[in-house]
This record gives C-alpha cells, structure tokens and sequence, in this order.
C-alpha cells in the first residue's frame, strides 16, 4: 500500500446557482485518497459512513476510484454532510457532525485491524477534523504514535474548520500535539496563523522544523506555495488556469507532495506535481471531478513551463 487516508467522509452539498446545490464527494483525506489512486498509487481509505443513500454514495465512489475500502466502517449513525455557503465571498463550511448533531466520522472507533492496515502503507495521511472530538481524537494520536516507531511517513493537513471545534484554543493545542508527532506538514497560510501565530513562509519553515516536521508544505491558493524539507526549501507560483471551483485545491495539491513522498521525487519536482494537481482540479465543479490521472499531469507540465524557486531558510 503507497497510502493510507483517514479522517472525515462527507457529502458535500456545493452551490451551483442561487438557490441550488449539487451532492458531491466529500472529505479532506478521501478526496486526497483519491487523488492519489487517478496518480497511480496505491491507495486506501480509513473512515465510517452510514447505512444510509448518502453513504453508499460516498462508498461506491471510493470503489469507482480504486480506492480500497476495507477499513471504511458502514454504521448505525448517520452520514456527516456538510453545507458549502459562499454568501460571503469564500467558502464557509456548515457541517452536519459533533458538536451539532452525531453522524458517522465522529463515532469511528479504530483498532487493530486499522493499525494493521496502516503500517503497511509507505504514507499515512490524516486531517485534523478527526481530532475535534474524543473519543476519536485519542485514538488517532495514538495511531500516529505507534506509526512514527513502525516507520511509516506520517503526513498531517490541519483542514481547520472552527464550525467543528469547541474553541480556537482547543484546536490549537490539539493539531500542534498532532503536528509535533507527523513527518509533514501540509497546511494553509491561516492554519499556520492557528498554529504559530506566524504567516511569513521562512517563520513558518523555522517554527515546523522546530517541533519536529521533516517536510513542509504551504499552501497559499492563487499566490501559489512553498515545500521544505531540513535542507532546502522552494516556492511556486501557481499555474494560470480557468478557475472554476477552488474546493478540494488543497487535498489535491496533498496528492501531489504525496506522490512526491513515495516515488522519492526532489522537492523541486514534487512541488510542480502538487501544484499542476491542484490546478487541473480548479477547472471542474466538485472536490474529485476535476482531479487528474498521472499522464494528464504529465501532459499539462509539458504545456507549462513555470519552475520553482529555491528559498534560503
């Protein structure tokens, strides 16, 4: 197995016009599962879904994808669903899950089982969604514990979403135990800002190389983003595409750096795989819809001739 993703499976409700939505797949860590399943890996899916036409939607995508699901629970609760609102000009998240109501991700219970599964994988990807609430949030830390002995690369994407979380402060400490425990890093500016109180790229290299990140990775939308490991560091701009729908940019652009990670790419090449990802999934309606396979990838770089940076930090 290349990777193992687990977290949040969600169905997405997306706006498609004023008064309409469109049922899509949804989850940070699936849809980076599944990113890495169009780019060839070998990917598997640790998750819980209902017994419910949302669930098996959701379930039946992953298996439409490749993506193995043997470790994705079907329970009694039902499927967490999350609402996207963009009346105020960028994507606001309202979440069908603990603390509001209870819903299948929140009630996953992990095992043996589970930790077999995962030490099998090259990566072990996970989010910080998963750790809003006990007591699941002790049984991932626990997880990624016993990963890091078992040399597995861990890899952690906060997905800070505040309608989730108790407080600010809480999801502070909680994704800064979680990140002080993962190989890499991979988050956005304003996660960082959570984190550290810091949005400057070279503090945000310093502050994660000092709880103990091996890699790095910013991630800053339309202005691009920055990938470092203990030795160098670089910057990309993003690619020039049509963007038609940004969500799920982020767990593509994880995908590529995944991909990075397995195939022993340089940081200078990973960095151009994460963001052609995430750029070709900008051009479609939808978390996965738009996600590319690995000779698209290859086709669009052929295309693009944009280079990274090298960053002195």
């Amino acid at each position: 197995m290349d990777v193992v993703c687990f977290g949040e499976i969600i169905a997405d409700f997306i706006p498609v016009g004023e008064r309409a939505f469109k049922l899509c797949f949804g989850g940070a860590p699936m849809n980076t599962a599944i990113a890495c399943s169009r780019l060839g890996l070998e990917a598997a899916a640790m998750a819980a879904v209902g017994r419910d036409p949302f669930g098996e939607f959701l379930l039946e995508t992953l298996k439409a994808n490749r993506v193995n699901v043997e470790n994705v629970r079907v329970t009694g609760y039902r499927t967490t669903l999350a609402f996207v609102s963009r009346l105020r000009g960028e994507n606001t998240f309202l979440f069908y899950r603990r603390p509001w109501v209870v819903s299948a991700d929140t009630e996953l219970k992990l095992d043996e089982r589970d930790l077999d599964t995962a030490s099998k994988a090259t990566v072990f990807h996970f989010t910080g969604l998963p750790l809003s609430h006990k007591p699941l949030r002790e049984d991932a830390l626990g997880m990624i514990e016993e990963l890091g002995k078992r040399n597995v690369t861990v890899s952690f994407d906060p997905t800070y979403r505040p309608d989730s979380w108790g407080s600010r402060e809480e999801a502070r400490e909680v994704m800064l135990d979680a990140a002080s425990r993962s190989d890499a890093v991979l988050a956005t500016v304003k996660e960082y800002n959570l984190l550290f109180e810091e949005e400057n790229v070279e503090e945000i290299f310093k502050e994660c190389r000092r709880i103990g990140a091996k890699l790095v990775g910013v991630k800053m939308g339309g202005r691009g983003s920055a990938l470092g490991d203990r030795l160098s560091a670089w910057f990309m701009e993003a690619y020039p595409v049509e963007i038609v729908d940004t969500v799920g940019a982020g767990d593509a652009w994880n995908a590529g750096v995944i991909y990075g990670l397995v195939k022993h790419l340089p940081l200078n090449e990973t960095i151009k795989m994460a963001n052609a990802v995430a750029a070709l999934k900008c051009t479609v309606h939808g978390a996965i819809d738009g996600l590319p396979t690995l000779n698209q990838v290859k086709s669009f770089l052929k295309k693009h001739k944009l280079e990274p940076k090298n960053l002195m930090v």
